[in-house]
């Protein structure tokens, strides 16, 4: 198999990341991407201020969290780790970062059908007799869509899709 082994072999893990040492190092540099100018504006308001304002702290938490969600499901999560932790930041910061919870840009449901399909191995008509056109909510890993069973008994069933190459994205 071409990607990242399922189950912990160290050979075969050393063997994929010496194969992809080019992705391992972009992925590296899109990090100090976003990290860098975060953190240097966050320098410039200490140098220049002192400490950082309340009045810069919703634009600073709302940038940190698009940040994140940028960086991808690994880094989402973290904020949503962080979104939890009054005792460690301000509020306007837990109200931005709990966005992250289930309110994270979606993929494409036209992609999210293709999965559900290739996985159930048919047409999604031959599963449910209706399936939300939108994502009710999407997170880190993946998003979830409202559907009825086509079961006779119009069950209602959450259908959580993974993100498309979260494996080798996390």
């Amino acid at each position: 198999e071409d990607g990242l082994p399922l189950v912990y072999d160290k050979q075969l893990i050393e063997q994929y990341w010496k194969k992809e040492r080019g992705a391992l190092n972009q992925r590296w540099g899109y990090f100090v991407g976003k990290a860098v100018p975060f953190l240097t504006k966050l320098i410039t308001l200490f140098i220049r201020d002192g400490k950082i304002e309340d009045a810069e702290i919703p634009a600073l938490s709302k940038q940190a969290r698009i940040d994140l969600q940028d960086l991808g499901p690994t880094f989402i999560k973290a904020g949503q780790m962080m979104s939890v932790r009054p005792d460690v930041l301000p509020q306007s910061t837990l109200d931005e970062l709990t966005k992250l919870q289930d309110a994270v840009i979606p993929f494409d449901t036209k992609v999210a059908v293709e999965q559900i399909e290739r996985e159930l191995g048919g047409p999604l008509g031959q599963f449910f007799t209706s399936i939300s056109e939108e994502p009710v909510a999407a997170a880190s890993l993946a998003q979830v869509y409202l559907a009825t069973l086509a079961d006779g008994k119009d069950t209602r069933v959450a259908v959580k899709v993974q993100r498309p190459d979260v494996l080798s994205t996390v």
